[in-house]
């Protein structure tokens, strides 16, 4: 067996079993709030890296179309900005089915507080950035759609 075909599985492994170590944390209480929040963030980062790629791929996978009005610039954009919606909402989602039922109640709540709203924002504002740049560096391929030059 070759070695990339073992980096997908050990990937998804890996992040499968740190979700699972945040969801078995049952009653995280005000001294472990600290460390749930890096976790939060930690977890944000890796969302951004994850909507990129699946954008990326998505936007390779699209053919180019040839003629006088080919619409296939616009699909990969549509992706990119669905990707756009769907990174930070289901970061939210994650954070208040999962984390948030997880923490104790009182202070330990409080401490945590918005901390998945800036972390959905993070995703939202790194994505969009993260995209912008990898368009303009890639300008002559298909990831160059998302974010076209008008020269």
């Amino acid at each position: 067996m070759k070695i990339n075909t073992l980096k997908k599985p050990i990937l998804l492994t890996t992040i499968l079993c740190f979700v699972a170590s945040v969801v078995e944390a049952k009653g995280v209480g005000l001294k472990q709030v600290g460390t749930l929040i890096t976790e939060t963030y930690i977890i944000a980062v890796i969302f951004i890296a994850v909507t990129i790629l699946l954008a990326a791929v998505i936007s390779n996978l699209i053919k180019f179309e040839g003629g006088a009005n080919p619409k296939d610039s616009g699909k990969r954009r549509m992706w990119f900005w669905i990707f756009a919606i769907l990174g930070p909402i289901s970061f939210f989602l994650y954070n208040i089915l999962l984390v948030i039922p997880s923490i104790k109640k009182g202070p330990a709540v409080a401490k945590f507080g918005i901390t998945h709203i800036v972390g959905s924002a993070i995703i939202l504002v790194g994505y969009v950035v993260i995209g912008f740049v990898l368009s303009k560096m890639l300008k002559r391929g298909k990831i160059g759609n998302w974010f076209p030059s008008k020269n």
